[in-house]
């Protein structure tokens, strides 16, 4: 009985492992698919009107300009703002904004910690 169960529990843990690999293998084909569409994209407009960064089909955003510190900081630590997924400062898709997430769960207290004195 004990064989059965833990023969059970193997398969089932097999069967578990499979769909997160095909899970991750779709996740990471619709990223590459997002990436080549979004350079596609630039690549259709005529060299002066390439920006490198905006929203594929109006929603998600892209962005491969090199990055600046304030990017960096505005996309994971933006005390100013309430939103918890931003813009990723270079890529495709969305970031978290940590100190949102902080002010969520009352850890920041809602003090803004990224302004200076």
């Amino acid at each position: 009985m004990i064989e059965r169960v833990r023969d059970d529990i193997s398969d089932t843990a097999g069967t578990v492992g499979q769909e997160l690999s095909a899970l991750g293998w779709l996740i990471r084909t619709a990223v590459l698919a997002a990436v080549v569409a979004a350079v596609y994209t630039e690549l259709r407009k005529p060299p002066g009107q390439r920006t490198w960064h905006g929203k594929l089909g109006g929603f998600v955003p892209y962005d491969f300009r090199m990055p600046t510190w304030q990017r960096l900081r505005d996309t994971y630590w933006n005390t100013r703002s309430s939103r918890i997924f931003t813009d990723k400062p270079v890529g495709v898709g969305w970031s978290v904004n940590v100190a949102a997430v902080l002010k969520r769960f009352n850890v920041l207290g809602g003090r803004d910690s990224g302004t200076r004195a």
